[in-house]
């Protein structure tokens, strides 16, 4: 009987400290995403400053009160702009600042293979052409008179 009073117990337990461990991987997961305003290249899950333990403390809370995470990010981004995001929006400037390195490889991919095109290989070419008989006969004298000399 003991034994299955300590099983109910655990299993009961269990989920009670999944619980917590789930809010602070909220807490760690919110935090990440977010920049610390007074650390350079911080973000507030990695900054030990005040401000990020009170930003911390804040994301805690609106857990608790069940608020979601866009509604904490919402609620930071209007508090210190789009530059406590860690990654920013994809609008604007910003989504072309994502495009163009995809826009600036594909072009060089295009170019390079528009240029590789153009050169031949040797054996590519053939020149099914005669050459011209006048050519020939100026070419041979040129040479006689060249081992006269």
């Amino acid at each position: 009987m003991k034994i299955i009073f300590i099983l109910i117990l655990i299993i009961l337990s269990n989920p009670l400290h999944s619980y917590s461990d789930t809010v602070e991987d909220q807490v760690t997961d919110i935090a990440g995403e977010l920049l610390c305003p007074v650390c350079q290249g911080q973000s507030v899950a990695e900054s030990n400053s005040q401000l990020a333990q009170d930003m911390r403390a804040t994301i805690r809370k609106k857990l608790k009160e069940g608020e979601s995470k866009e509604e904490i990010i919402s609620y930071f981004r209007a508090s210190y702009g789009d530059t406590i995001l860690g990654s920013p929006p994809l609008k604007g400037i910003n989504l072309f600042l994502w495009l163009l390195p995809v826009i600036s490889l594909s072009i060089g991919v295009i170019i390079i293979f528009r240029v590789l095109q153009t050169y031949k290989k040797p054996s590519d070419v053939t020149n099914n052409e005669k050459p011209d008989p006048e050519y020939i006969e100026k070419i041979e004298k040129e040479l006689e008179d060249s081992k006269d000399t």
